[in-house]
């Protein structure tokens, strides 16, 4: 790293090259790799949106129904 930095300072001395910029160096292949994403929680029963409708048209006019009674009742969740 201070191999770079020392190229680094040394073109910016240089009042004729201003212009360059030196390669970046490659990450090594075998490098860690950590994932900060957190991962989805799984669907809990009163998860209104996670939910799976059913394929009877009248058994999900009741199930959108009750989520949407569901929803005025507690509109916080």
């Amino acid at each position: 790293m201070k191999k770079y930095i020392r190229a680094i300072l040394d073109d910016l001395k240089k009042k004729d090259k201003k212009d360059h910029i030196p390669p970046i160096p490659m990450a090594p292949q075998d490098a860690k790799v950590t994932d900060y994403d957190p991962k989805p929680l799984p669907p809990m029963p009163d998860d209104l949106d996670n939910q799976e409708l059913s394929k009877d048209p009248l058994e999900r006019v009741r199930q959108l129904d009750w989520q949407a009674q569901q929803k005025v009742q507690n509109p916080g969740h």
